[in-house]
């Protein structure tokens, strides 16, 4: 089985003209350039004594000068790279993301309106994906990546879309022109009420975005529930706290970013999450075996608990 996949803009390599910044080169770059100027002008021991001035006494008005101006450059150097960054899909955030979407017709969801001074906006990683896809919308023979911004852009309910054919290796298979689209919603346990996937078929079967012997098919994502209890041993009771919150913020992300379609839950990945700064064990008691998520099926989080128990390692951790 297999599930479209967008080209993996994370793995691209950086653009080749954002420089590393460092600052303490570009230090000297500055100060050997100074000694080159110098040298045109004095003889080598008065060069020599300047140079001492400004490479060693923090004080001098020469040293401030320098560190100044290397500290502008490296300001500079900054805005470069950023201003790079911003032109491609792959490294683009905030309002520069915006621009590339509208090149081409895809603007941020408003995910959340009740308060018109803060709206809750999508986020950049969600949007930059749409972006991406919004391609495979320009074809009018039904790719499956069609169909998954076609489903995207029907509602903002819409959190996770797959689309099922008869290539992909279903038991009991998909029959040929008779595409199965699995909708996961954002609300509650990710079951698409009726009138969201009512909403999703009339937009993914409009006039130029399906071709028409397809017989499309839009059914819900069953949830899967599963719950996170785990046992974090820690050596430093005084941070205990610290620790707790750093570790249930990881675990939120980690279930928010694994509201997915037919994708498998493992352990390891759990206890990974869980893994922060502070935390030298970790004892995961549920979920007690990796879940099996199917193609029509999701996970959903029900709570999560984790206890910290103090340990004592003895005089290493002194």
């Amino acid at each position: 089985m297999s599930r479209y996949a967008a080209l993996d803009l994370a793995a691209l390599p950086p653009p080749s003209q954002v420089r590393p910044l460092n600052y303490d080169a570009i230090l000297e770059a500055r100060l050997a350039e100074l000694e080159g100027y110098l040298s045109e002008e004095f003889e080598p021991l008065k060069v020599a004594e300047i140079m001492a001035i400004a490479r060693g006494v923090a004080a001098s008005p020469m040293r401030y000068l320098n560190e100044a101006g290397a500290a502008r450059e490296l300001y500079l150097e900054n805005r470069i790279n950023e201003a790079l960054r911003s032109v491609f899909l792959s490294t683009a955030v905030g309002s520069d993301l915006d621009q590339i979407g509208a090149n081409r017709g895809v603007t941020r969801k408003v995910l959340d309106s009740s308060d018109p001074e803060a709206p809750v906006l999508e986020g950049d990683d969600a949007f930059r994906a749409r972006i991406q896809l919004v391609i495979e919308a320009w074809s009018p023979h039904g790719t499956e990546g069609s169909c998954v911004y076609w489903a995207l852009d029907a509602d903002d309910r819409v959190v996770d879309v797959a689309v099922y054919g008869p290539n992909h290796g279903l038991d009991p298979a998909i029959p040929p022109a008779e595409p199965r689209m699995v909708i996961l919603s954002r609300e509650g346990d990710g079951t698409a009420d009726a009138a969201l996937l009512e909403a999703v078929f009339r937009n993914c079967t409009a006039d130029k975005r399906r071709p028409v012997a397809d017989k499309l098919t839009v059914v819900s994502a069953q949830p899967v529930a599963y719950a996170i209890e785990a046992v974090l041993h820690v050596t430093t009771p005084e941070t205990a706290s610290v620790v707790q919150t750093a570790a249930l913020e990881a675990a939120e992300a980690f279930v928010k970013g694994r509201i997915r379609i037919g994708r498998k839950l493992y352990r390891t990945s759990i206890a990974a999450a869980l893994n922060v700064q502070g935390v030298v064990d970790i004892e995961l008691v549920q979920p007690a075996a990796d879940i099996e998520i199917g193609p029509f099926e999701a996970p959903h989080c029900t709570g999560i608990t984790l206890t910290l128990q103090s340990i004592s390692g003895g005089w290493r951790d002194v």
